[in-house]
């Protein structure tokens, strides 16, 4: 994983983002990634889920490019350093979505969920490694209580639905999936110490898009020719998942560690799961009602105190 620059000295320091707006940041985030499983059911009824994925970072690129060219017109290029890390940043998201979108193809909602939000186990071991970041008491007991309420959502998922091989495939690409999305989060928290929100996030997704692109040229998946209701889906994961979760995330990263903001993402199936049984007759397991409530203690406890203590970074475009 690329490096992380320092902050230079007589750089302007911005304040941290007050603990009201890191709650409010994180509810929405995680209101709007939450409906995304949901979405990309509706959407894999038209299309392919490379062709989502190239959707959804390529719109998510566009939308943002003209504040981040702004931005670039201000203030100068990036240094060659901080351009590898958008560009590796950019490959793992593009991953991550290409391997957690098909698992929603081969398995449940809830086993995909949560096992792609699996990730703040890797987040806290980058962070320790890549960003020599400390992991707070607080944050780890959290983590573990949601964690534990995530794993047993997947468990009575998976012994109440019998899907077989296919599931176990479904499970396996997921769990990669989380993979990706940490090593995502970590570049993540490095580049966002300096690079304003519009520049980091509208380079990543386009590094993202681009990638899924040739996926998509080299697999033969059609990008076009969907009907309505696919393309009104796509639209819908673009809006919330893509711009006001992903981007609410990565704006967070800037003072939020990385570990609190995968944590937080663990209340995803919980939400994901709810709106399935609602919106696509997947009933929860019974099991489900008492684990959904120790993902949300989890992350209640990683997120109170300092669990969402933030600290001074360079440059926001907020």
């Amino acid at each position: 994983m690329p490096a992380a620059d320092p902050i230079r000295p007589g750089e302007v320091v911005a304040l941290p983002h007050s603990p009201r707006v890191v709650a409010a940041g994180l509810t929405v985030g995680v209101a709007a990634v939450a409906i995304s499983a949901i979405l990309t059911r509706w959407a894999l009824e038209g299309a392919e889920p490379l062709a989502i994925s190239f959707w959804r970072t390529f719109a998510g690129a566009l939308a943002l490019a003209p504040a981040a060219a702004r931005h670039r017109r201000r203030n100068g290029p990036l240094s060659s350093a901080r351009r590898r890390q958008i560009g590796a940043s950019g490959a793992f998201l593009g991953l991550h979505f290409a391997l957690w979108l098909t698992s929603l193809e081969l398995t449940t909602v809830a086993s995909s969920v949560t096992l792609v939000t699996m990730s703040p186990i890797f987040v806290a071991l980058g962070t320790r490694r890549f960003l020599a970041e400390h992991v707070s008491r607080r944050t780890v007991v959290g983590m573990t209580v949601a964690m534990a309420g995530a794993v047993a959502i997947g468990l009575a998922d998976g012994i109440e639905v019998d899907l077989g091989a296919r599931a176990l495939a479904g499970d396996a690409l997921a769990f990669a999936g989380a993979l990706a999305v940490a090593g995502y989060l970590v570049l993540g928290r490095a580049v966002r110490r300096d690079v304003a929100i519009s520049r980091y996030a509208s380079g990543t997704y386009a590094v993202a898009a681009g990638i899924l692109l040739l996926s998509c040229v080299i697999a033969r998946v059609p990008l076009i020719g969907f009907d309505a209701r696919t393309w009104w889906a796509i639209a819908g994961i673009v809006v919330g998942p893509q711009l006001l979760g992903h981007t609410i995330f990565n704006t967070l990263l800037a003072t939020v560690p990385p570990t609190t903001v995968s944590v937080v993402v663990l209340a995803e199936p919980v939400g994901a799961t709810l709106l399935a049984w609602l919106l696509l007759s997947e009933l929860p397991a019974p099991l489900f009602w008492a684990a959904a409530p120790l993902v949300l203690l989890g992350v209640a406890v990683a997120t109170s105190g300092r669990g969402i203590a933030s600290e001074p970074n360079a440059d926001h475009d907020r």
